[in-house]
């Protein structure tokens, strides 16, 4: 079971700063840094193993699921509430294979963007991409005993 945290955050921190908001105790965590005006609402999501453990993401907030498992793979759809577009992040570490992490620009409702994402995400590397209203940015890091898989949202 996911351990689920919110925290506001001054748009202007760093990622270092923000990071600095929190201590893990847990195998594997995801964090979305939600930069904007608009909140993150999770309209559609991707479940192939355990489930995305995220809901809404509100403006200047930092959205945290920390939890251990032996696997996971899965993704999510969030509409940009009160400004145009959606946003896909998908995150693995499978039994088999390697980490991987992937995002995606997908302006539709529902669970097919996240499946789409998911379906392509490939590698551990850092992505970027835009949507023409935010810019997110994603990657990992390890950090102690914790594996992290980063999502920052900013304004375009």
């Amino acid at each position: 079971m996911p351990v689920t945290t919110a925290i506001k955050i001054d748009v202007n921190q760093t990622i270092d700063q923000i990071k600095g908001l929190v201590t893990y105790d847990k195998k594997y965590v995801i964090e979305v840094i939600n930069k904007t005006q608009y909140t993150l609402e999770r309209i559609g999501a991707y479940n192939d193993s355990e489930n995305w453990p995220l809901g809404d993401i509100q403006p200047s907030e930092l959205g945290v699921a920390q939890f251990d498992c032996n696997s996971f793979s899965f993704a999510v759809n969030y509409k940009l509430k009160g400004g145009w577009g959606c946003i896909q992040f998908a995150a693995s570490w499978p039994l088999v294979g390697k980490r991987k992490i992937a995002i995606g620009g997908i302006n539709q409702d529902g669970n097919e963007p996240a499946n789409k994402v998911w379906d392509q995400m490939n590698d551990p590397y850092d992505k970027s991409c835009s949507n023409g209203s935010v810019k997110v940015r994603a990657f990992m890091r390890e950090e102690g005993k914790s594996i992290t898989w980063i999502y920052e949202v900013t304004n375009e």
